[in-house]
Formats: C-alpha cells, structure tokens, sequence
C-alpha cells in the first residue's frame, strides 16, 4: 500500500461460509493484502451487528439470502454511510443495485481482475470522501472531484454464454433489442464488438446515463457522442461510428434533435 492510498476496511457478507472464506482469500491474497476485514457475516441480523461494531469503509455483500435480501437489508440499515460492492451468483439484480449507486456488481465466480478493479474504485471514493471532511475550506473543488470520481462509468456485461465484459459507457455504439434479451454493440480496441444479453433494452434505458444515450426507436439506444450523420430521405437514419446504420422511428426525430440541440455534456 502506497502513502497516498487509503487502507480500506471492509465487512464481508454471504451466507455461504465457503464463499465468504474465498473472497477473503481473494482479496487478501491477490488484491491487496493491506485491506483489513473487520469481519464476516453469514445473515443480516449478524451483518447489522458487526455494522455497529466495526463502522467499515464498505461492505461486500451477497445479495440472496435467508429471511432477508441484500436489498431489505440495506433499506432497513438505512441511512447508508459505508460502501456496497455486490457479490452474488444472480445477474438480474444490476440495475437496481446501481440504482443504490453500489460500487460494483461482481459474479460469482469472482473474477480476481473485477475484484481489483473494485477495489480500486473504493479506494478512489474513500480517498475524495476524506479529503472533503479535512479540508472544508475548498469544499466545492473537492465537492466536484467526489461527483467525478465516484460516479459509475461503465458496465459489465455478462452474455448468455457466461462471457463477461467489462465495458467503459462512451465504448457502447449501440442497443439493440432482441425480444426479451438485448444484443450491446460496443468498440473493443476501436474493433466493433457484441453481446447477447438478458436483459431487455428498457433496462439499459434506465441504467445508461441519459446525458449520453437516446432511444431513437423501439428496438434501438444509441450513444448519441458516437453519431457520425442524419440521413432524411423516405425514411430516417442514422450513420454511427464504424458506418453503422440505424433507422430512426418517425415520431421520435424531431425529439432526437432536440435533444442532440440541448443535451448536456457527458464527461465520463
């Protein structure tokens, strides 16, 4: 651990005994061995108590589990004042859990990379949340530096083939949606890639920041940064990066150029 990182503690949640012990293996041996876990906790009666005991920088938590979900359980708890990274087998949960503006959504089985990566973001919002407690004379700076810091910027993508992707939002081209599921269109090093998903494309609607993405159609959300042309003719489309064409519905054009005329900008 370097003199500028914050050493991180953490409370460990699963009811899964062997789950817990590997995730401590995990993060102590793989991670960062200086990360201290205050505790570990099998239900969330016994999680509340080691709240109250420990007072931890953040929580890795399960989220199915007896007599009470992740989600009861951080609504009862509330108000939060630690962080939540999200460790489970389920990935139907993700967009609520960003919703809760959790840190990560990791599955199960962890992957050591993601788990670094959430790590790291923990640290950066540690490290802002304690430079706006000591110097409150330069409040708004470090007011702006916590927003841009700690807001989430990417996703993670898992296909129904079990493929993870770990996929930066300005990377996404495009959504497109295939019945219940939805197929992400996004740039892999500049080379267009996809994935199937399952989710539908309402939830990437609602998960995507709204200052970057628009639903030009039923069946598409594009990333209105990544627009190459508007083409008006018999019917409309849209060229994107990688001259990719997507038809605009009728009654969504003049909203999509209104919006482009007023949208904010996104900073990733």
């Amino acid at each position: 651990m370097t003199n500028h990182e914050p050493q991180l503690s953490v409370l460990l949640v699963d009811d899964e005994i062997e789950a817990c012990r590997n995730l401590k293996s995990i993060l102590l041996e793989f991670v960062d061995p200086d990360i201290k876990i205050l505790g570990v906790a099998h239900n969330t009666a016994e999680a509340e108590k080691q709240l109250n005991i420990h007072n931890p920088d953040a929580v890795f938590l399960d989220i199915e589990m007896p007599n009470e979900n992740a989600f009861q359980f951080l609504e009862r708890v509330a108000p939060i004042n630690f962080e939540v990274v999200f460790v489970t087998a389920y990935d139907e949960y993700a967009v609520r859990a960003f919703k809760l503006n959790a840190v990560d959504y990791i599955l199960k089985p962890i992957s050591i990379t993601e788990l670094a990566n959430a790590v790291t973001k923990l640290k950066e919002r540690i490290k802002y949340k304690s430079l706006l407690n000591t110097n409150t004379n330069d409040f708004t700076n470090v007011s702006k530096q916590i927003t841009h810091k700690s807001k989430l910027n990417r996703i993670t993508l898992k296909g129904n083939n079990n493929n993870v992707e770990l996929v930066a939002f300005t990377d996404i081209l495009y959504v497109e949606a295939c019945g219940k599921y939805s197929k992400v269109f996004f740039l892999r090093h500049d080379v267009l890639a996809e994935i199937l998903t399952s989710y539908a494309i309402s939830d990437y609607e609602e998960l995507l920041p709204s200052a970057l993405f628009y639903r030009i159609h039923k069946s598409f959300l594009i990333n209105c940064n990544l627009i190459k042309q508007i083409h008006k003719d018999d019917t409309t489309s849209i060229v994107m990066h990688h001259s990719v064409t997507i038809p605009v519905s009728r009654r969504r054009f003049s909203s999509l150029l209104e919006f482009l005329q007023t949208k904010p900008v996104y900073n990733d």
